[in-house]
């Protein structure tokens, strides 16, 4: 999860639906905004840690997920992952991860950290409509 996905997981959380919204309730500029959302900047940890308890994500497992966004080696960046792994305590959230991980193609830095959150908003916490 890089730091697009948490702002994006925060909106739908609060119910949101502009990124002005957000950068108001969390006290960022519009321009800050539009740099984590455009992958510029990565949120610190403790501006992830309070987004992630705020919105009732694991604060442990958002840092992990971002200390592997943010690692460029791509040796390191797979041990971020499996620590990732290791740590998760749903072993549905690890087989989320593992799917995520294995089954993205290698196109670019950040598209695992792109496809495992959209597999755990859309597989582990999917939104019904009646």
């Amino acid at each position: 999860m890089d730091s697009k996905a948490l702002i994006q997981a925060y909106m739908k959380t609060k119910k949101l639906t502009q990124y002005q919204q957000v950068a108001a309730e969390l006290g960022f500029t519009k321009s800050h905004i539009s740099s984590l959302t455009t992958g510029k900047v990565q949120l610190t940890d403790a501006t992830a840690k309070k987004i992630a308890e705020e919105i009732g994500l694991d604060a442990k497992e958002v840092m992990l997920s971002l200390a592997a966004v943010r690692e460029t080696d791509p040796e390191l960046k797979q041990a971020w992952y499996d620590i990732l792994a290791r740590y998760s305590k749903s072993t549905s959230t690890a087989i989320a991860l593992a799917a995520a991980v294995f089954l993205t193609p290698s196109h670019g830095p950040d598209n695992t950290a792109h496809n495992v959150y959209y597999v755990k908003l859309r597989i582990l916490f999917p939104i019904t409509t009646y």
